[in-house]
This record gives structure tokens, C-alpha cells and sequence, in this order.
């Protein structure tokens, strides 16, 4: 499958950061963490870290990343109302008016308005698909929050502008390069859900099959890779 990020204007293209794959961001915190504990336990099985946390590394980088293409600065008015300010001319961000977001519920910490990110990029995706536009996995500490939502990007033909919104009182520069938002292609189709239960038996072959190996059985006989180029 392909995906093709689309510049509004040859001038993006040109000039702003293109969406990246996930993986070429991925956050400090992980990258600075050891893979095993220190000091080392007598059991293999024990030593690892999250590091090694292989539905961890494909939450981090799982799809692509659009970045902030310039820096911004945050103060607030006399009303301490945020402002977010730049130096370049292109509208960057813009607030949403409270009188649509003032009942809109935001993670606890953060506050209103529910301001707008202009990237300037059209995600195309091939025709059943759409994209979960989210917060970038792994950026918890950023002094945002991008809110979620799903779009079809099959039959877009604009720039979906991310939504998002401010840590409480966070005051200062947000620098050019910081990642905005992830994302996520994936399949339209219709789900049912079922319910079943596993006999006493199964339940226990499947447990007894991931321990023969000390380490490294959900890499070896559950997971598939996926790959965003």
C-alpha cells in the first residue's frame, strides 16, 4: 500500500519538514533506556527492559509524523487567555471559539481554546482506507495535547488541520521539528464482534508454547512486522 502526502502549495514542499516515518522520531526517553537491568537478575526473563517491548516499539512506529514546521511562542493575554505567536507569515495556528469548544472535554492538565494546527499537508491514502489522526505515540510530556479523530482520506481533498490544546499555564517557545501528531492508515471494514471462551486445555498448551523460550516469544510466534517507508 501506498500513501502519498500531498503539499498544498509548492512553497511546503519546498520549505516545511515532510511527514516522517515514526520511526525516525522516535522519542528520547526510549532511546536513552537500557535494554537490560542493571544490575543483572539470575533470570534472562527478568532482565529485559520495556526497551525490548516489541508492542511498544510498534506503538512508537506505527505509521507517520507530521512536525511543527516553525517555532512558536506561547504568552497570554491580560485576560490569561493563551496567545501562540510566530515569525513567519503563514497562518500557523488559530483558535477555535470557546462557544464550540467550551463543552468539548480535554485531558485533565491541559485547557481551552482548542486551538488548530495549519501543516499544509493532504494525507491520500488509497480508496477504502482512512487515517487515525492522534497524539504522537511516546510524546506524553509534550506541553500539548493533539486531540483524536478519524478521517477518509481516500476521498480528502484538503488539509485536515489537527486540533489541540495547551498544558496548563505552559508558558514559552515550542521549537520547529517537535512532533504534532501520528498517522495511522488503516482498512475501513465492517466489525462484529463475538465472544468466546478458551477451554482450560487451551489455555494452558498456549502458555506453556510462549515459555519455551526463556525470552523473545511474542517476536517469535505472535508477532508481524509492519513496515512505513
Amino acid at each position: 500500500m501506498k500513501i502519498t502526502f500531498i503539499a498544498s502549495n509548492p512553497s511546503i514542499l519546498e520549505i516545511r519538514e515532510k511527514p516522517k516515518p515514526a520511526s525516525e522520531l522516535m522519542p528520547e526517553w526510549y532511546k536513552n533506556m537500557l535494554p537490560t537491568q542493571s544490575p543483572l537478575k539470575l533470570n534472562p526473563q527478568f532482565n529485559i527492559t520495556a526497551k525490548k517491548c516489541l508492542p511498544l516499539i510498534d506503538g512508537l512506529t506505527a505509521g507517520y509524523i507530521v512536525t511543527l514546521w516553525a517555532d512558536i511562542f506561547v504568552s497570554y493575554d491580560e485576560n490569561n487567555f493563551p496567545i501562540i505567536e510566530t515569525a513567519v507569515s503563514d497562518l500557523i495556528t488559530e483558535a477555535w471559539p470557546l462557544a464550540i469548544s467550551s463543552t468539548f472535554e480535554i485531558p485533565e492538565g491541559f485547557q481551552l481554546p482548542v486551538f488548530k494546527y495549519f501543516h499544509g499537508w493532504i494525507p491520500k491514502t488509497p480508496k477504502g482506507y482512512s487515517c487515525l489522526i492522534t497524539h504522537p505515540h511516546g510524546y506524553q510530556n509534550n506541553p500539548f495535547w493533539t486531540l483524536t479523530g478519524v478521517i477518509d482520506t481516500d476521498t480528502l481533498t484538503t488539509s485536515a488541520n489537527a486540533p489541540f490544546v495547551l498544558r496548563k499555564n505552559f508558558r514559552g517557545l515550542i521549537p520547529k521539528g517537535t512532533p504534532m501528531f501520528q498517522i495511522l492508515p488503516f482498512k475501513r471494514e465492517k466489525w462484529d464482534a463475538n465472544y468466546e471462551a478458551r477451554t482450560v486445555l487451551e489455555s494452558y498448551n498456549e502458555f506453556e508454547k510462549l515459555k519455551t523460550t526463556i525470552t523473545g516469544s511474542y517476536g517469535r510466534y505472535i508477532r508481524s512486522k509492519k513496515e512505513f517507508k
